[in-house]
C-alpha cells in the first residue's frame, strides 16, 4: 500500500494572476463531525491569509460524508504560502485520520475567457 500524499504539486506553468481551485473531500464513514470540525477551523484561518482571496467551504446536502472547498488565491506564490503554513500542516493531520482524501483531491481551474462578471453587469 502506497502512503497518501496531502501536500498538492503547484505546476510551474501555471498562468499568472488569480489561483482558483476546488477540493472535494470525502470523511472516513463516522468522522463526518471531526473532519468537519478540521475544515471549520482551516477556514477560519485560510481566510486570514493575506494572499486568499476567497475560501469558502460546503458540506454536500444529499452526502453529509463529501465536503467541497472552493479557493481562490491572489497568484501562484499566494498558493505556495498557503500550503507552507502550519494552519495547513494541522490539516493534513486531520485529513489523515478523518478522510480518505488525498492531494488528487484538488483540482486546479483556469477561469474561461469573459467569464468574469459581476452581478449587476450579468443584469
Amino acid at each position: 500500500m502506497t502512503a497518501r500524499g496531502f501536500v498538492p504539486e503547484v505546476a510551474a506553468d501555471l498562468p499568472p494572476g488569480e489561483r482558483p481551485m476546488v477540493a472535494v473531500v470525502r470523511a472516513v464513514p463516522g468522522h463526518e463531525e471531526q473532519l468537519a470540525a478540521a475544515i471549520t477551523t482551516l477556514t477560519g484561518s485560510v481566510r486570514r491569509e493575506p494572499g486568499c482571496l476567497e475560501f469558502r467551504s460546503f458540506r454536500d446536502f444529499a452526502n453529509p460524508g463529501v465536503f467541497h472547498l472552493y479557493e481562490i488565491y491572489a497568484d501562484p506564490d499566494a498558493f505556495r504560502a498557503h500550503l507552507a503554513t502550519g494552519h495547513v500542516a494541522d490539516f493534513f493531520t486531520e485529513l489523515a485520520r478523518h478522510s480518505t482524501s488525498d492531494a488528487g483531491a484538488l483540482v486546479q481551474l483556469v477561469e474561461l475567457p469573459g467569464s468574469v462578471t459581476s452581478s449587476a453587469e450579468a443584469r
